[in-house]
């Protein structure tokens, strides 16, 4: 929970369901920016946030629950529904994730990604929210001078936190749509973090990188993170015969690319697949970026971003993963954002004949600015429309095409791929599992994000088959 405009800790007290509790405190609720943060900056302009986590047992599975949090005279209200404990069996039922990234709130002044999702259909409805990275773009605006000042940087990255979470037509009605989990990304920190950005001139120095990442990390332990997990590492989510694996494959890359995971994660990872194997699980891999994209060249890597397979451990991580498909006899489900469009992508197992990964991509919701790119792209897309349709989406790249084959500098020719769905504009997904036989059917739904009522038409794929090899 978090309260914002604040001077001091507020006190709290708890209700659920109409009945006063006293939930256990996993953080208390503190002042995000540190002592250290705030120094220099005068008392009366100390106003902030202040965020904790708190949690609540002994409830029900799949069941709605209403919180009230009060402080002084202000009282707080969410109604929110616990994760199932399971699949659902039924046909006209499913276990849906909602799965957003990219989300710039100056592009959606608005509120239209909030407003799309509210209204979802009640066979839509979200159990599970999955915010893949860049929630924030705490780089922008582009080519700004940035104070090189710890305190002056962590206001700066909180005011861009509370306008996205708090502040009007704002990302409010995404985050309270279900339970929320969090990935980071780069502009969780900057542009193709660790390494130097050619656009921001703090990277450029290592005390630069130093000041900026304190401030960043700060905002994400005290908006993002799921306690008592810590910064770097994975968190886990079993909804049977589901099983989740978030990889914070940004907070620990390595400068020198011989790493996107540190070791401890990676062991996370190991024990993950042997767990998912023995309980006779599906497992779904959640990564700020795709793992189906091919190692970016020496110049797009330093001016845009590295991708994973840049790394030194993508290998590994590969190895790890198919595992799942080897010795656990099951197909591995691989979701993620990053990329600017959408695309539905499986592969075939060459030995067996039947489907080995599959990969959704959901981005963005709001589409960030591009200074001068998406200028040159709107006055072109005018003078098109003289002369034929206009494309309703002119700022945004197409779908890029998958590789022949999966990792294939790791896996070889095993794994060749197929795309099976592209998706342009502004959206978020919707994935719906439903147990059947002894797999799993799973269908996604795009949901664009758009006022023009025939381009915002939701786009069903699938549905795609997770049985066992």
């Amino acid at each position: 929970m978090g309260a914002f405009q604040s001077s001091q800790t507020p006190v709290l007290s708890w209700r659920l369901d109409n009945v006063a509790v006293d939930p256990k405190a996993l953080r208390q609720i503190s002042s995000v920016r540190s002592a250290a943060m705030l120094a220099g900056i005068p008392a009366a302009k100390q106003e902030r946030a202040f965020t904790g986590v708190y949690e609540f047992t002994g409830l029900q599975p799949d069941t709605i629950y209403r919180v009230d949090v009060t402080s002084e005279s202000q009282t707080a209200t969410l109604e929110t529904r616990t994760l199932p404990d399971s699949v659902a069996t039924q046909l006209d039922r499913s276990f849906n994730v909602l799965l957003v990234s990219c989300f710039h709130q100056s592009e959606d002044r608005s509120g239209l990604a909030g407003t799309i999702v509210s209204q979802l259909s009640s066979t839509s409805k979200p159990h599970l929210t999955i915010l893949a990275g860049d929630q924030v773009y705490l780089d922008l605006p582009t080519l700004k001078d940035f104070p090189d000042n710890l305190p002056l940087l962590a206001q700066k990255f909180e005011q861009d936190y509370t306008l996205n979470w708090a502040g009007p037509l704002s990302y409010t009605e995404v985050l309270k749509a279900a339970p929320g989990i969090s990935t980071p990304d780069d502009h969780e920190y900057w542009n193709n973090y660790p390494h130097p950005s050619p656009f921001i001139g703090n990277s450029r120095t290592p005390a630069g990188q130093a000041r900026w990442r304190d401030a960043a990390q700060a905002m994400y332990e005290g908006f993002q993170l799921s306690y008592p997990t810590r910064l770097g590492f994975a968190e886990t989510i079993d909804v049977h015969p589901l099983s989740f694996f978030f990889a914070d494959t940004r907070t620990g890359k390595d400068i020198n690319r011989s790493f996107t995971m540190t070791k401890p994660a990676r062991k996370q990872l190991d024990d993950w697949v042997t767990s998912v194997i023995a309980a006779g699980r599906f497992g779904v891999f959640v990564s700020g970026q795709s793992l189906f994209a091919k190692a970016a060249g020496n110049i797009g890597g330093a001016v845009g971003d590295y991708e994973l397979a840049n790394y030194g451990d993508y290998g590994e991580i590969m190895q790890s993963l198919r595992r799942l498909v080897d010795e656990g006899k099951k197909p591995v489900l691989c979701l993620t954002g990053d990329v600017h469009w959408g695309r539905v992508a499986t592969t075939r197992d060459i030995r067996t004949g039947r489907t080995a990964f599959a990969e959704v991509i959901s981005s963005p919701a709001s589409l960030v600015s591009t200074v001068g790119a998406d200028q040159v792209k709107l006055v072109v897309n005018v003078f098109g429309g003289l002369f034929g349709d206009r494309n309703p989406w002119p700022r945004h790249s197409e779908p890029a095409d998958v590789p022949a084959f999966l990792a294939a500098d790791v896996l070889g020719s095993t794994f060749p791929c197929s795309r099976v769905h592209g998706q342009r504009g502004n959206h978020v997904v919707i994935l719906s599992f439903r147990q059947q036989g002894g797999g799993l059917e799973l269908r996604v739904k795009y949901w664009p994000i758009s006022h023009d009522i025939q381009v915002g038409k939701p786009i069903e794929v699938g549905p795609i088959e997770l049985v066992n090899s």
